[in-house]
């Protein structure tokens, strides 16, 4: 016999009882009246919200020919020149088109990016650019049901196929830069990272690894260094501060290198600036690379050889085909946006084969 049954439309005491408040107070605060409401409590109830699916709107749906002309844009930080890069292609195609663009900033934290995308689903802004650092894809997937069009740059969890993925080959580039360096006589290389959370992280580091084995270099675990943490580091000075750390940690280990692969170009100058603090030069005593090609590269002595990761270029690709599909009222399905990765010489890597 079957037990089927229509499915209780999420309503706002519902929310109200998660988040252990009044209904109207849940009412003013989705509703950006600006009554005064603490962060913790308004925290509470953005989560609730999500959690059970709340949508103002009856329908649960983005309305396509009632909606917003713009565009939702949520990066992890403000500070990293690379996601700026993509910010600048994404606004300049969405401006083009005739969208505006409101660009948000979650500061590494998910659930400031999950309060942020349930924003633009109460907004109904159709179109969703996401830098993710959320563990889970179910608060995306929420915006994706409820009629929105998404695209991830990156992320903590495996690409999904109901958004569009848009990004460098993360893979290609590490082999690229472990390759180089190859050419230049190296054989002991490290790879400095971050926690290996997000998907981008680990095919730089599975790169890496492909590229050494290739060329028959044995690679030990202690070769590819994290942070253990990410920690509460100053915002301003995030990667640059990890750097560092990598850099100590690094010159602690009994293994001598005479090559280092950063995740980035800020987490490379950080790198470099830890290495001169212990009296080691760039690239004399050992070669430094990064990836991006951000402006700071040609800032620091030495300019940091890198691998250009054209941000500009995939956030106006990926703006392009998401405005498309959205004016087209189309969805998106398995689809993939890919640039290619280019090597950037310059002086922070030395050919030690002479």
């Amino acid at each position: 016999m079957s037990t089927n049954k229509k499915k209780r439309r999420v309503v706002i005491s519902d929310v109200a009882k998660a988040a252990g408040c009044s209904p109207a107070t849940v009412s003013r605060v989705l509703s950006n009246s600006g009554y005064p409401v603490s962060e913790e409590l308004k925290q509470r109830i953005y989560e609730a919200a999500s959690k059970l699916g709340y949508l103002s709107d009856p329908n649960g749906r983005i309305l396509r020919t009632a909606v917003n002309p713009s565009v939702g844009i949520i990066i992890p930080s403000f500070q990293n020149p690379f996601f700026s890069q993509i910010i600048m292609g994404i606004v300049h195609l969405a401006s083009k088109r005739g969208y505006t663009s409101v660009v948000y900033s979650s500061q590494r934290d998910p659930a400031l990016e999950r309060k942020y995308i349930f924003d633009l689903i109460q907004k109904q802004i159709g179109c969703l650019f996401l830098c993710s650092v959320d563990d889970s894809p179910d608060t995306l997937k929420k915006y994706i049901s409820s009629g929105g069009l998404a695209c991830v740059f990156e992320s903590n969890f495996p690409p999904l196929s109901e958004a569009l993925n848009a990004t460098a080959d993360m893979f290609k580039a590490a082999q690229i830069a472990t390759e180089y360096l190859i050419s230049q006589g190296h054989k002991k290389i490290a790879f400095l990272t971050p926690p290996l959370s997000r998907y981008s992280r680990r095919q730089r580091v599975d790169g890496f690894k492909f590229a050494m084995s290739m060329h028959g270099l044995t690679i030990d675990p202690e070769d590819v260094i994290t942070v253990s943490y990410e920690g509460d580091i100053d915002e301003g000075l995030y990667e640059y501060t990890i750097g560092i750390t990598l850099a100590q940690k690094m010159l602690k280990q009994k293994k001598k290198y005479t090559a280092v692969i950063a995740l980035n170009d800020l987490i490379a100058c950080g790198v470099i600036a830890g290495l001169k603090q212990n009296n080691i030069r760039v690239p004399d005593d050992i070669s430094v690379i990064g990836f991006d090609d951000i402006p700071n590269s040609v800032m620091i002595s030495p300019q940091l050889t890198t691998i250009r990761l054209f941000g500009e270029v995939i956030g106006q690709r990926a703006a392009q085909m998401i405005i498309d599909s959205f004016e087209s009222n189309e969805r998106i399905n398995n689809i993939t946006l890919t640039v290619n990765p280019e090597l950037v010489i310059r002086e922070s890597v030395r050919d030690i084969r002479k």
